[in-house]
């Protein structure tokens, strides 16, 4: 019973090691609840599509030159959703992740056809900052698109800083890559 434990116990850990060393390699989506946050996005949305782009070494020099290095995890592929409703494209709804001070910060945000931010919300954080999830940080965002962030000014916390290179990195993503 002893061995069985032991051997047991390894299988664990050797097993955990590879999904952890996946995991940093393969971007995964982190859009916890699609159903329910597609209409808290776009009311009006019936219905989305996930959409998948690989990302060239060419077109990740571009990005990461705009932008800032992408997250280890972010760097082979571009996924996001387009928004549908009878049978036509509404906009597109991307998810980020990005560093905080306590762990990541993950955070939806839909897109028109202009690529102007129709909505964000904050999905999952640990962070003890709370002025990035404030409404009044993230309202500011709302009918702007990547030009009008880089001239923005913001409340400079941890956090802030987060959401706005996230915001920076997938709006440059999807405009290099759609």
């Amino acid at each position: 019973m002893k061995y069985l434990f032991k051997f047991t116990s390894l299988i664990v850990v050797i097993f955990s090691s590879i999904e952890i060393v996946y995991a940093e390699e393969d971007y995964k989506c982190i859009w916890r609840n699609p159903e329910r946050t597609m209409i808290r996005i776009a009311p009006e949305a019936e219905d989305y599509k996930t959409i998948i782009k690989e990302i060239s070494s060419k077109n990740l020099h571009k990005i990461e030159d705009k932008a800032g290095k992408l997250l280890a995890g972010q760097r082979k592929s571009f996924q996001y959703y387009e928004l549908m409703a009878e049978g036509k494209s509404l906009g597109y709804i991307l998810a980020s992740t990005q560093k905080g001070e306590y762990g990541a910060i993950e955070f939806v945000f839909g897109i028109d056809k202009d690529n102007k931010i129709i909505s964000i919300y904050i999905q999952r954080s640990r962070e003890r900052d709370r002025e990035f999830k404030k409404r009044e940080f993230l309202d500011q965002f709302v009918g702007k698109n990547l030009k009008d962030i880089d001239h923005m000014k913001f409340k400079t916390t941890l956090g802030t800083k987060a959401v706005v290179s996230g915001l920076r990195k997938e709006l440059t993503a999807f405009e290099v890559l759609k």
